[in-house]
Order: structure tokens, then sequence, then C-alpha cells
């Protein structure tokens, strides 16, 4: 975020004494810094997570505004030295990553080579030490410093923010080379030239440029940081299209890169003081593209993002900036892209007042914290789509989720016969449209017709089945399926609920193989110390198994320790065919009793496997199904 300095001039002039008191308690010998040893298991742990892995888990974040990439000191515009029981109540609110802003130039023992204070950098590893104590992710970057706002096409003038950022990152990585896989370097905080928030093609090429310098010489410091999630920036951290079309990975084989962002929107609503305060419709539509655009230029190409800021300021509206954070929050997640709320601890009406808690007091603002971290939170069942409530009108969409496809938490290979979505809603006596969205080649625009309409809870429901689903959009939902939608008809609608609901007992999902008789997966029954309760084998039911490789193929073997040699039982199939671009087998419940020769399952049945014939599998999916 641009910083407006002369917001804090006067109450920095004001507070002088006390700020030179401050500093120098900012800037003595740290009990938590170890030079670069980790003090907690956290810290140290590196648990080899791929890049998307770790931007998933990220989830909810806060900036440690204000602070640290102060001029001079941290106390310097205003806000209290940072305690470690600050970040224990940030952490113990629920936030997962903690953004600690830090400016390095001010604080260069030796100007001339880039050489960082000894006391400085001791009091920065404290801090991050205080949230990598309580198992958060800190994102360290560099905020602020002149080198930020010197872009330019000049290659002289590229030498130099090269070879200030190389020296920084330099010294930084070799301060925490020990520090495990939760500690995440950005490498710049909003590259631009000057005040020049559009930039051309040459500025987003030297920020390219620049940025590979700071990941390279990051890479080079050795020691765990060979496996560190670095993020590079775009230009001025826009989100904007033409900043993200800019944006290059110039090393292209290293794949643990994240692109960090910016995201004040809508911008009339989030940043504008004098721009509208009440939360709209149309303010939900303006960040859809956003995140569309994120996921087309960067997701898509498997190239993860977070959102390093994000937040809207104070026009004494609460409720509106309480409804916007659990949106945004709840948009991003869906893409699997965390986002950190910028908090610079300025409260009170007016511009750049993004303050959700009080430093002084360990307190929170309303429930923007809360909704933030909620909206992260909501889909712990990956069978809960969305939770809450949106609204919409004429034909627009309440909920947009997008699929595991897209980095949501919702995985299409799980559609299965028998299942189907569930709705809850109001406002409209008819069943809203489902709509099924393929960006990979699919169906671009798929209806889905309701089964099923009623009341519940003193609202709507309807019900969409699994084989309305294939009418509409296909059976290649693990291959096509990127977005799911709820939206309105002619009349407004408001959704609260939507849910995949499956009552299959899922055996295997994920993908092994087989061949010439061998067996790609097998359930233990409860009889023989699994957890396969074979009790739930009724006659209103059938296995099921998506595979590859050969067709007809797949063998369902039923086994009974007591027989022996005998008791390794085939069951025929009933139905073949085509499904999530796989193939699948149906065998009924009165073909399992007739080939095992006895419905007495529990007492009975010790294994179950899936096996090949003669040919080659590949199992995907197995589950026991109930006909509904």
């Amino acid at each position: 975020m641009a910083q407006r300095k002369h917001h804090f001039q006067k109450l920095a002039a004001a507070l002088g004494i006390f700020a030179c008191c401050a500093a120098i308690l900012a800037t003595k010998q740290s009990v938590y810094a170890k030079d670069g040893i980790p003090e907690s298991e956290y810290a140290s742990e590196v648990r080899g997570m791929s890049a998307f892995q770790i931007t998933k888990d990220m989830k909810a974040g806060w900036n440690l505004g204000n602070s640290l990439e102060s001029d001079y000191n941290e106390t310097y515009w205003g806000n209290p030295t940072i305690t470690k029981p600050m970040i224990d109540a940030i952490a113990a609110k629920g936030f997962r990553t903690l953004r600690v802003p830090t400016r390095w130039d001010d604080n260069y023992s030796d100007p001339s080579s880039y050489t960082i204070s000894k006391d400085y950098m001791d009091r920065v590893e404290e801090v991050v030490n205080y949230g990598l104590s309580n198992g958060m992710y800190v994102i360290l970057n560099v905020h602020h410093n002149d080198l930020q706002t010197k872009a330019s096409a000049d290659w002289q003038e590229k030498e130099n923010i090269k070879n200030e950022l190389r020296s920084i990152w330099t010294q930084i990585a070799t301060r925490f080379q020990k520090y495990g896989d939760r500690l995440i370097f950005e490498v710049n905080n909003e590259p631009r030239s000057g005040e020049d928030w559009t930039g051309n093609s040459e500025l987003y090429k030297c920020v390219n440029e620049c940025n590979e310098a700071a990941r390279d010489a990051i890479r080079a410091a050795g020691g765990n940081n060979s496996i560190r999630l670095i993020s590079l920036p775009t230009y001025c951290a826009s989100p904007d299209e033409i900043k993200v079309r800019g944006w290059e990975k110039i090393c292209a084989e290293d794949d643990m890169i994240a692109v960090s962002v910016h995201a004040y929107l809508p911008w009339d609503f989030a940043y504008e003081a004098e721009g509208h305060s009440d939360w709209r419709d149309a303010d939900r539509e303006e960040l859809q593209p956003v995140f569309d655009r994120l996921y087309e230029f960067f997701i898509s190409k498997q190239i993860p993002v977070y959102i390093g800021e994000f937040g809207a300021t104070d026009k004494d509206n609460l409720s509106d900036r309480e409804t916007y954070a659990s949106v945004f929050a709840g948009m991003a997640n869906s893409y699997g892209i965390p986002s950190v709320w910028w908090d610079n601890h300025v409260f009170g009406k007016g511009g750049e007042h993004f303050g959700i808690f009080d430093r002084y007091n360990l307190t929170f603002t309303g429930k923007i914290a809360d909704n933030i971290i909620n909206a992260y939170n909501q889909t712990s069942d990956q069978n809960v789509l969305f939770s809450g409530q949106a609204t919409a009108s004429s034909w627009k969409q309440a909920v947009n989720i997008g699929t595991s496809r897209q980095g949501g938490s919702f995985d299409p290979a799980l559609l299965v016969p028998e299942s189907y979505f569930y709705v809850e809603y109001s406002g409209m006596e008819d069943a809203p449209e489902l709509i099924f969205q393929s960006t990979s080649g699919g169906k671009e625009w798929a209806k889905i017709s309701a089964s099923e309409t009623g009341s519940i809870n003193g609202r709507r429901y309807a019900e969409y089945p699994y084989i309305n689903c294939t009418a509409a959009f296909g059976t290649n939902f693990a291959g096509q399926l990127d977005r799911i939608y709820v939206g309105a008809k002619e009349s407004p609608i408001t959704v609260y609920l939507l849910t995949y609901e499956d009552d299959s007992v899922c055996m295997f999902h994920g993908k092994t193989s087989a061949s010439n008789w061998g067996t790609a997966a097998w359930t233990e029954t409860t009889k023989c110390g699994g957890w396969f309760p074979a009790a739930c084998m009724t006659d209103n039911g059938y296995f099921y198994a998506e595979y590859g490789g050969d067709y007809q193929k797949l063998d369902l073997i039923l086994q009974d320790l007591s027989r022996g040699d005998s008791g390794w039982i085939r069951v025929p199939s009933f139905e073949e065919g085509e499904a999530n671009g796989h193939y699948y087998v149906k065998f009924r419940y009165s073909d399992c009793v007739a080939a095992f020769g006895t419905a007495d399952f529990s007492s009975c049945l010790d294994k179950i496997c899936a096996a090949a014939k003669d040919g080659t599998v590949t199992l995907y999916d197995m589950r026991y199904c109930y006909w509904k």
C-alpha cells in the first residue's frame, strides 16, 4: 500500500520523546533472537510441502502494518513497540499467516555496501519468531525501501536495484537459512517507478528482472532456502490485467514460487475515503473478474497466488465492512488464495483507516477478523461448498465456487451416482439455478434441473440429483468441472447453504494400479480388524468403482479367510460405462449374495478387493452406494 506519511507526522512529532525511548527498547539485544537458530519446532520444521500446499494452508492472514516498515524505527509512525502478546492474540483469534512489512535501508550500518545492522536483524528475527512460535506462517519482505519506487528502463538504475536486493536478501536468507517452510520471503512490496501506478512493458520487465535477482540470491544462500517459498510481486503488486500479463517467472524450473498481489477492491468502497460506504451487489460483481484473472494467468498455470494486502477503510460503516470481509475472503478461499488484511493500526473514520486490532488493549473491532477467519474455515468439510448468506437478482449469481481444479476445496472427482446437490434459499418459490461451468473444454454453462423442492427451517430447499447433472454437463466432472454457481431467476434470491450430499461409503479414492490378476486395492472389514462395516451392505446398494486402463478388466473380489483357497470369490458386474474421464463398473448387492453364498457379510466377510483381470487397470475410486 502506498504509505501516506502525512497522516502520522504530527503524531510522531508529538510523541517524539516516547518514540526515541521506544526505539532504544526496540533495538536492544533480543531474548528471542538466536542469531539464525530457530527457537521453536514450528520455526525449524520442513514438511516437504509444495508451493500450492503451503498457500492453501496459509488461509486468513493479518499485516503488522506501520511498524517495522516505518521510517527510522518501529515506533516512528506512532504505533507501539511490537510485543509477543500482540502476536499471540492474533494467532489465538485464528489467523494462520502473519505478514511482517520491513524496511531495511533505514537500518544499514554501512549504506555503501547495504550492510544491515546486527541489532536490527536481531529485532526482525525476534518478531518473526513471535509468529512462528504460534505455528503461523510468517511473510518477511522488503517494504518501503527507497528502491521500491526506482523501477526504470535504464540499465544502470536496474543494476543498482538488483545489487541492493541481492545484498539485502543474501543477508536475510543467510540469517534465516535454518528456518523451516513456515517462513516465506516476499522479495519486494509494491515495486514501481515513482508514483507511476500504471507502468509499461519496460517497467514490467525491470520488476521481473529484479525479482529474479532477489530469488537467485535467496536460493544461493543455502540451507532451507533451497525449498523456501518465495513470492514475486507484479508491477506495484497490482492484480490488473495488464500487470498480471506483464509478470514473468524468469527461472521457469523453480516451482517454489508464488505471486503476491494487493487488492483494495472494489476501490471506491474499500479505499476511497469519499467513495460509497454501503456494500452493494455491484461490488461483489466487480470482485469476481479479479479472482477469475488470477486463476487464468497464474493458478491454472500451476503458479499459486496470495493477496498480501486487502482491506476496507473505516467510513463509519462497520456492518458493511464486516460483510465485505466475509465476501472477499470467501471468494479468495474458493480459489484457494490466502488473503492478508492490511492493519496499520489507524482507527476512526477516514482514508487509509484500516485498523481492526488495538495493539494496546489486544482487542478486535467488530466481527471483521471473525468473518475473514470463518470464511476460510467454513469449507473444512469439503462437501459444504457454501455456508453463509449471499444474494442476487435478475439472473445474477449469488454463489460462485471454484472446484479443486481452480484451487477450491471441492473435488469434482467425488461425484458419483445416487448423490445430489442441496441448496437452501429464500426469496423465490421456484428452485434457483444450479450451473456447472467448464473453462477447460467441457460445457461452458450447463443449467442443472432440480428434482425436488420444499420447505425446511423456515427456508426453501432444492435438490439436484447426479443423473440431472450428467444429463446437462456430461460425466467428465473430474476433468472438466471448474466452477459451480447458484443464481437467481427473475426474482431476488438469498442463498444460505450449498452442499454435496453423498450417502455412499468410500473405500478408496486416489490412484493405484495393478495388472494380470494383481490387487489394486483392498479394504478389511471390522471382522478382520479393519474399518469397513460389512453391515452397511444392504439390499438397496451396490459396489461402484472408477478405473482406467483396459476396459472390462476390473474384478471385485469378496474374501472369506475361513474358506481357504475357495474363499476368494469373484462377483459379476451388472453395468459398465464411462464417468469422470474413466470407466466405471457396478456390482449389485444381489449378485454379491449369490456369489458369496450368504447375506451374512458381518460374520463371514473379511476383505473386499479390486483386482485386475488379464490386463492392466488403474483404480481411482471405489465405494458402496445406495439406490435413491
